[in-house]
């Protein structure tokens, strides 16, 4: 996929898939081997990502996730994004503290065929955010 494609793929998953929900977009975008590399407690796979998507958004119904910053190159997708929410049920085991959250993340994505296929993040949990 050219870089320009490889874009419009990463803005899809925040847009639909995190921020309204879509769960339909992680079918279309998302390699049924997708591993996230950061995160060795996510199932691999399509029905990882989905859950992943869910409990967040279960923990923070009002999540946002705003694109600050993105490369992109035809293999890979850069990605600096802010994310902001209300915690107001169980997240992670933590019971709902009303609690306005924010972190922001680092993401690089491997593309393989038009479907994201490995992740890497840096930056903090929501989780941790909520104890701070």
């Amino acid at each position: 996929m050219s870089a320009a494609e490889n874009r419009a793929l990463i803005q899809r998953v925040y847009t639909e898939g995190f921020n309204q929900g879509l769960l339909s977009v992680v079918d279309e975008m998302f390699a049924s081997h997708f591993l996230d590399r950061s995160t060795p407690d996510q199932p691999p796979g399509i029905e990882g990502v989905k859950a992943y998507i869910r409990s967040v958004r279960a923990g923070f119904p009002d999540i946002a996730v705003t694109i600050e910053d993105l490369i992109a190159t035809e293999e890979r997708v850069v990605v600096r994004t802010t994310w902001c929410g209300t915690h107001l049920a169980t997240y992670e085991n933590l019971a709902p503290t009303g609690k306005r959250v924010m972190r922001t993340m680092i993401q690089i994505f491997r593309v393989e065929d038009g479907k994201l296929c490995e992740e890497w993040s840096e930056g903090g949990d929501l989780g941790q955010q909520i104890l701070a």
